[in-house]
């Protein structure tokens, strides 16, 4: 696998990439305060610009997609405290600065918003945020085809020993992240990375409809950067990956049981040996990638009986390494 160069076009660091459902398209953010909107050309073999606009007044953090069921929507959030909302307009001409029109401004957040993702799409349009006030913030779309319309669902504190006084924290010592459970056989679940201490907590919405914390997936040394939960492709239990800045990706296995889930790890890599901040999934549940600030992109498959292993690194050519990439 070749790594190519690509001129993303922002004037400043980029923050987070997300690629649609279908993979055909992805929305990068940076501290520009600009989304970009891209798209693959088949014939030319290229990524293209398609737009871009300025979303935010302070460095964009997070974006994501909407399932394609709701249209073509994007959330991002940023250090100005806000969750927007765009929908594309598919009557305006691209790279035109308004193919991508805000439809709704959430500004509950008492902090720089850190997070964000869509619910699994058989739980409605839903959307969770976490910031840097540690709660957890779930809004939903009641109507889908009035976007300008959410309304805020819960608020959890995720620090369950902390008053959650906003004057109490500061962005740039906390570090928060959250994935949903993508099960849609278990009640609505998400975990989240808890800043401070080190470590990440499941919340699990009960039969009244009340979320809770339940389990802790603890062990790391230092910030949680990212966590991302496994689909469960006929797994009996669920995988939860983290990514740290002690230079750890663990993956932790959840067994059901009366009282909800057994915690395991099973599995701990060091290999970055610097530190990570991102951990994703494929879509079966079976491949994890990890990225972190040795410049690579490792990929780690569960095997039969020796657990997971390294199947691959994907790294520049210009890096002077023995690490290659399987095909």
């Amino acid at each position: 696998m070749s790594v190519q160069p690509f001129d993303s076009l922002h004037e400043d660091l980029i923050h987070d990439v997300a690629y649609d459902f279908y993979g055909k398209r992805f929305v990068t953010c940076s501290s520009d305060q600009k989304l970009k909107v891209w798209e693959f050309n088949q014939e030319t073999n290229t990524w293209e610009q398609v737009d871009s606009w300025k979303a935010h007044e302070c460095s964009v953090l997070k974006v994501a997609w909407a399932h394609p069921e709701f249209g073509q929507v994007i959330a991002s959030c940023s250090f100005d405290r806000s969750i927007r909302i765009w929908e594309e307009q598919e009557h305006e001409s691209k790279n035109s600065g308004k193919r991508w029109m805000e439809k709704a401004r959430l500004i509950d957040a008492k902090g720089s918003v850190q997070d964000i993702a869509f619910a699994p799409n058989f739980l409605g349009l839903r959307l969770a945020s976490i910031a840097a006030d540690g709660v957890l913030r779930i809004y939903e779309a009641l109507e889908v085809s009035d976007l300008t319309q959410w309304t805020l669902m819960d608020e959890i504190n995720v620090h369950s020993s902390r008053n959650a006084n906003p004057s109490t924290f500061k962005d740039a010592e906390e570090s928060y992240c959250l994935s949903w459970c993508p099960s849609r056989y278990q009640f609505p679940m998400i975990v989240v990375g808890c800043g401070k201490e080190n470590s990440a907590k499941i919340f699990r919405c009960d039969q009244n409809s009340k979320w809770r914390s339940c389990e802790i997936l603890d062990g790391h040394q230092d910030l949680v950067h990212d966590v991302d939960w496994a689909p469960n492709m006929g797994r009996s239990y669920q995988l939860i990956a983290t990514a740290s800045k002690d230079t750890r990706v663990r993956i932790y296995k959840l067994t059901g049981n009366k009282d909800g889930f057994k915690v395991d790890a099973v599995a701990e890599f060091l290999d970055h040996d610097r530190e990570v901040w991102k951990v994703k999934w494929n879509v079966t549940g079976t491949i994890l990638s990890s990225a972190g600030d040795d410049g690579k992109v490792r990929l780690w498959k569960a095997g039969n009986e020796e657990g997971f292993k390294c199947m691959g690194v994907v790294c520049n050519d210009r890096q002077s390494s023995n690490d290659t990439m399987e095909t």
